[in-house]
């Protein structure tokens, strides 16, 4: 939960994800707008994770419209 404090000119707040690897290397960064919030303002949030089975490696003999549409196969994004 983010929650603004009171008696404060409003705020604008991010939400900063940063997935690393064994290593501790970023990987990717992600920053998502909150929002401002006024005072006594809050928000609540959630995080969840979903896993796909990984994709078959291209290779440089694959077509490239076959390798274009078996990324995130039966998902939209």
């Amino acid at each position: 939960m983010i929650r603004h404090p009171p008696l404060e000119e409003p705020w604008e707040y991010f939400v900063v994800i940063a997935i690393r690897n064994d290593r501790g290397e970023e990987v990717t960064r992600q920053v998502v707008s909150v929002g401002a919030l006024q005072s006594t303002e809050k928000r609540t949030f959630a995080l969840s994770v979903e896993v796909l089975p990984a994709q078959a490696p291209v290779s440089a003999n694959t077509p490239k419209a076959a390798a274009a549409g078996s990324f995130g196969a039966g998902r939209k994004r």
